[in-house]
């Protein structure tokens, strides 16, 4: 009988240094999305030429395209990706699954993330890392050239629906993206 017996972490188990690279990540991401929680993002380009602070918003937000956007959220990705490996790992050496462990916090992580998503910001990404997942366990003993093609399905995925989309003049924005777009072109 496999003992069943799961527990988090001790303290004396843990990877400082993954908590660490954790928390810079997250950081990052709130610089990443301060530009849509201040409404800058949305302002139109004569209201954000007029303002005292132009010249430095330019190079601030140049500085944040090259060294903030985009970065941390791969970071972060991949921190998750190690999360499930961990997980995993140590409840196979303790003779458990770990995928029940699993699913739970990935439920925990949707409820939290449509909450955030209801209440608090409409560009929430925890329902998608929930979402997403729940669907690692399926590719845990796929190949190194599997996975490299669903890598690349995933990556274009995005690419063919918002072409689609587009195309037929559907928008995919949250109402209240448009929303707020509209309030701040006013």
């Amino acid at each position: 009988m496999q003992n069943t017996n799961i527990s988090p972490v001790k303290p004396s188990e843990r990877y400082i240094i993954l908590d660490a690279l954790r928390g810079f990540a997250l950081l990052g991401i709130c610089l990443a999305n301060y530009p849509e929680f201040s409404l800058y993002t949305f302002q139109s380009s004569e209201i954000a030429a007029a303002m005292p602070s132009a010249g430095v918003d330019r190079i601030v937000r140049f500085l944040q395209y090259m060294m903030v956007d985009g970065k941390f959220y791969t970071l972060f990705s991949l921190l998750f990706g190690m999360g499930f490996s961990i997980i995993i790992s140590h409840a196979a050496q303790r003779g458990a699954g770990g995928f029940r462990l699993f699913y739970r916090r990935m439920a925990v992580l949707l409820l939290i993330g449509f909450i955030h998503l209801m209440f608090i910001w409409s560009g929430d990404i925890l329902m998608l890392y929930a979402l997403m997942g729940m669907a690692l366990p399926l590719f845990r003993n796929v190949s190194d050239h599997g996975l490299l093609c669903w890598a690349a399905a995933f990556v274009l995925l995005p690419i063919v629906v918002d072409t689609a989309a587009n195309l037929a003049g559907v928008s995919l924005s949250a109402p209240a993206v448009r929303a707020q777009w509209h309030y701040c072109r006013m």
